[in-house]
Parts: structure tokens; sequence; C-alpha cells
């Protein structure tokens, strides 16, 4: 019986450093969130047509290939 308490306790001091690691990981993850959220979002560039902000951006090299 004490074999197997002494074996729960060795198994229970891992799971806590694992369980910490979690711990501190979502930690993380919640505080990149939190700063990405209370960021401002970036201005679009003042060379940007209208169209690319339209969602219809065709690139450059697609308009010189259907020339020829």
């Amino acid at each position: 019986m004490k074999q197997r308490l002494m074996r729960l306790d060795r198994i229970a001091g891992e799971m806590n450093v694992w369980l910490l690691v979690i711990a501190i990981g979502l930690g993380m993850l919640d505080f990149a969130v939190l700063i990405a959220k209370s960021v401002p979002a970036a201005a679009p560039p003042a060379a940007a047509s209208a169209r690319e902000h339209a969602g219809l951006f065709v690139p450059l090299f697609h308009s010189v290939v259907s020339r020829t």
C-alpha cells in the first residue's frame, strides 16, 4: 500500500509540472490576444487604390500576361 501511495505521489508531482507548463502557455496566449485586440489596426498605405480596398486586387503580372 505504501508503494502505491509513493507511486501516486510521484505521478502527481510529474503531472503538476505539465499542468504548470500548460497554464503558462495558455496565459501567454491570453496575453497575446489581449495585446492584439488592444492595438489599433494599422492604416492602409496611401498608395493603395480603391480596387485593392474593395478586395479586387489583381497582381501586376496578371494584367501583363493577359495583354499578350
